[in-house]
């Protein structure tokens, strides 16, 4: 079962992430508190939810520290509330591989969830066959 972590200090957008994920993921979830003081769980899939303060103060610097410790290849997928197209844009350049404005639409969440696994799981049997071909 892959491990999902999500980053969030939503209640909100854990229940609803939690709710996805029951039975198919095994989800953990850490506030950005636990990602300044690196005490978080290695993890498959990342998702990063920010809120409409973080997106004006800037998400750089999370993803970049959760690249840093998990590996440039990790799937991020960012949650952003009322982020403008620039924003968007931002996220996805500093290492997102997607993004979702809203996680009302639950059958969209679970399909971003679900793809970001599939990525995950073509990245782990690319990086085998390319170890066993050397």
């Amino acid at each position: 079962m892959e491990q999902v972590l999500l980053f969030s200090n939503s209640r909100k957008v854990f229940e609803v992430t939690n709710a996805i994920t029951l039975g198919e993921y095994k989800l953990s979830w850490c506030t950005y508190d636990l990602l300044k003081e690196n005490q978080y769980p290695h993890s498959d899939i990342i998702i990063m939810h920010f809120d409409k303060k973080m997106t004006k103060d800037g998400t750089f610097e999370s993803i970049i520290k959760v690249k840093g410790r998990l590996g440039h290849t990790i799937p991020i997928l960012a949650l952003i509330e009322e982020g403008n197209p620039q924003d968007i844009f931002s996220i996805l350049n500093a290492g997102a591989y997607d993004y979702l404005e809203k996680t009302d639409d639950i059958q969209k969440y679970r399909k971003k969830i679900d793809e970001l696994a599939l990525w995950n799981w073509y990245l782990k049997h690319s990086d085998q066959k390319n170890s066993s071909d050397d």
